[in-house]
């Protein structure tokens, strides 16, 4: 019960961070218009693109090896930190040289909006390495405001900044602000309880990122999967409108994520300390319940997707819904990826991940090209919808062939999980 009162809790703090994120989307998208909205969409995503690309998977293998007690905790923390701002400026470095060599995704934006968003690289790093700390370390409540943290101080800045001055420049000053302040507040944390001074360990890096960089490349591949639309669209339309209507439809579509989300961090975080025959009995369990209810939610989705739109975006947005739509059935599938891919790299075989990611973004490239053009946005829900498929596919055979259960008891919902689900939704409404 310890693990479902910890999911309810995270999945709560989530859902809190969804409605803060809806409503600032919905300020930026009626305040900045559909051409503006997606130039800010395409700079804020190339820029968490690159801090996921420089992570190396040091913030899982901190959890990993914290667990498992190799390293101490405050060990581990000072190379964090270190690792994010030598990682971080490189990659700003790097980024910056392409960027005015090649702009090619980035063509005709001011350059001072880049450079301002470039800032907030090395942050985009600190903040996970040492959320998985906390997350490692079990401090549930800390790592679930940490996550929340940003939201708020994002979403009171952009009101502030439209207030006085409604432009791209002050709105991206907010959001690199926002995303600075939230990555120290999870290093004070861990320093309170675990002092470290800082000093480079190159064994600890070494282990940390050899062990990362198994379930790093599936990281980064499978982040690609999910963005490399918006970049293709961007690239293929020249059309930023369309780029701020596809931005609707993935923010939409990928809440159904949160609570599959929640629920790999957790059992990411549990299953190095368990046996495989309690992973074996208490995964397909967990599974099937998550599944059960992302169905659902996605159902009425689909049906409320064109009010929803309508009403809080307005009707100059309702060409995201058709993209939602197709979206929705490979969200689905993929949230039991969410799951099944934790659950296996915390067995300590991250790279069955990578294989699925790597199979799934060679899907969704060509098919991307092949139905931009003709379909547009659409066409590109419809590749990515088929490429969730594939990676949802390989993850749960894998998990299958492993822990030797069967695709019924790890999908389907039985009688004695609806009953549990009903005490639980009982005893929290109660509350």
């Amino acid at each position: 019960m310890n693990f479902v009162k910890n999911t309810v809790i995270t999945f709560s703090t989530q859902l809190i961070t969804v409605i803060l994120g809806v409503i600032t989307s919905i300020i930026l998208a009626r305040t900045l218009g559909p051409a503006n909205f997606g130039i800010y969409s395409i700079i804020t995503l190339t820029i968490t693109v690159l801090g996921t690309f420089g992570s190396l998977g040091i913030a899982i293998s901190n959890t990993y090896y914290g667990v498992k007690k190799e390293y101490k905790w405050n060990d581990i923390a000072s190379n964090s930190f270190i690792a994010a701002f030598i990682l971080g400026i490189i990659l700003i470095i790097s980024f910056l040289l392409v960027f005015f060599f090649y702009p090619s995704f980035l063509k005709n934006i001011d350059t001072t909006l880049i450079i301002i968003a470039t800032i907030t690289t090395p942050f985009t790093l600190l903040m996970p390495y040492f959320q998985y700390i906390l997350l490692g370390q079990n401090r549930i409540k800390e790592f679930n405001f940490t996550n929340i943290i940003q939201s708020v101080l994002y979403i009171s800045l952009v009101i502030v900044i439209l207030f006085f001055n409604n432009s791209l420049q002050g709105v991206l000053s907010s959001w690199t602000v926002s995303f600075v302040i939230a990555a120290i507040i999870p290093v004070i944390f861990v320093y309170k309880s675990n002092p470290f001074k800082l000093h480079f360990n190159i064994d600890i890096f070494k282990k940390t990122t050899i062990f990362g960089l198994k379930g790093y490349l599936g990281n980064v591949i499978q982040f690609f999967n999910y963005r490399i639309d918006i970049f293709l669209i961007s690239m293929i339309l020249s059309n930023y409108a369309s780029v701020g209507y596809y931005s609707i439809s993935v923010a939409l579509a990928e809440s159904l994520w949160y609570l599959p989300s929640v629920v790999g961090t957790l059992v990411f975080a549990r299953t190095p300390g368990l046996t495989d025959e309690d992973k074996n009995r208490s995964t397909p369990i967990i599974c099937r319940n998550t599944f059960f209810i992302t169905l659902i939610l996605s159902i009425i989705l689909f049906i409320t997707a064109n009010y929803i739109i309508l009403i809080l975006y307005g009707p100059t947005y309702l060409p995201a819904v058709k993209p939602l739509w197709v979206l929705l059935p490979g969200v689905i599938a993929l949230s039991v990826c969410k799951v099944l891919s934790n659950e296996i790299a915390g067995r300590g075989k991250p790279m069955i991940n990578t294989y699925a990611a790597i199979i799934s973004l060679a899907v969704n490239i060509p098919l991307n090209l092949l139905f931009i053009p003709q379909l547009g946005i659409i066409g590109s829900a419809l590749a990515s919808s088929i490429a969730y498929f594939v990676s949802a596919i390989i993850v749960l055979i894998s998990f299958l062939k492993i822990s030797g259960n069967s695709i019924s008891d790890t999908l389907i919902i039985k009688k004695e999980d609806i009953e549990v689900l009903k005490g639980l939704l009982l005893e929290y409404t109660q509350k």
